[in-house]
């Protein structure tokens, strides 16, 4: 039997370890990152595949520097035949990748060698992409870069957010884990090379992602609402103060009204003039207040016709 150490931190890795066969490919190891102060409150939160790991009675390692001389030994003493990287958050040596008697493998959240990085899921959406989907890769010391085992598509949904989608994501690779890996155990598996002209890239999200930009279309401000939904989130400005924008949808054409202009302001509405037509805002957490419905919004501020968001 194959023994895995598994590298993960996030929800999306929890589906893959929650998925493996265990009894046919025991996992010695899970390694995770450690517990940092999460809240407003700021107490030590574990990530979520620690806390899977310990109720289901895995060992687990949280070292601060995975490429360190410590941690190369005690990956060194595990004697893997296969490294599983899903979702880690740190980048793994190329000394350390060589510890396995197999491979690394790597599950990226995008059709490789498109959206490379940290944030495929989100530029995605963002691009306005019809489908995605989930590779396998055998890592090398690069970026996303390694070769593919094995490949699967997934048709975006057009009200897919982000963390929607990452969950469809993860059921997807749980489907194939234990097939891959049998593949790999019998020696089944034929690799293929990225094609490095097709590459594109899928940068780390920041908050000036989420700022609407009035001057795009509905569609393409709707799927920038999709692809920050959860982080960063997406925002304007009213009369110089941040409004995040909580639910929104692409509304009906308008002509001459300047790109970020209310156009109507009832019925739990706010309707904003973009490019070539309308989005329609219902849910909305103002700067230094509660979430609220549009309506709430509109009974505590002087909101009219013609106003100008973005400013």
């Amino acid at each position: 039997m194959m023994n895995i150490v598994f590298f993960g931190s996030g929800n999306f890795a929890v589906k893959i370890l929650e998925n493996i066969d265990r009894r046919a490919f025991p996992v010695s190891l899970v390694v995770t990152q450690p517990d940092r102060k999460q809240g407003r409150h700021l107490h030590l939160g574990a990530t979520p595949v620690k806390t899977f790991a310990l109720n289901h009675g895995l060992n687990v390692f949280q070292p601060e520097d995975i490429n360190n001389a410590e941690s190369l030994e005690r990956m060194k003493k595990e004697n893997a035949d296969v490294f599983l990287v899903v979702s880690y958050g740190r980048i793994l040596s190329a000394g350390l990748l060589d510890v396995p008697r197999i491979m690394g493998i790597n599950i990226h959240s995008s059709l490789l060698p498109k959206y490379r990085g940290a944030a495929p899921v989100n530029r995605a959406l963002i691009h306005g992409e019809k489908t995605t989907g989930v590779t396998f890769i055998k890592m090398n010391a690069g970026m996303d870069c390694g070769d593919i085992l094995l490949q699967k598509t997934l048709k975006i949904g057009r009200d897919d957010t982000a963390p929607l989608l990452d969950e469809k994501l993860a059921v997807l690779a749980s489907k194939y884990i234990n097939k891959l890996l049998a593949m790999i155990e019998q020696g089944r598996c034929r690799l293929k090379k990225q094609h490095e002209k097709a590459v594109s890239y899928a940068a780390l999200m920041h908050k000036q992602d989420g700022l609407i930009r009035w001057q795009e279309t509905p569609a393409q401000i709707y799927n920038r609402f999709r692809g920050c939904y959860g982080w960063p989130g997406t925002f304007t400005y009213f009369r110089g103060k941040i409004l995040k924008i909580l639910e929104l949808k692409p509304g009906r054409p308008v002509r001459g009204a300047r790109p970020g202009t209310i156009v109507k302001a009832a019925d739990n509405a706010l309707v904003i003039a973009c490019k070539r037509g309308t989005v329609i805002i219902t849910e909305v957490l103002p700067e230094s207040h509660r979430k609220m419905p549009v309506s709430s919004f509109l009974a505590g501020h002087d909101v009219k016709i013609g106003n100008i968001l973005g400013a």
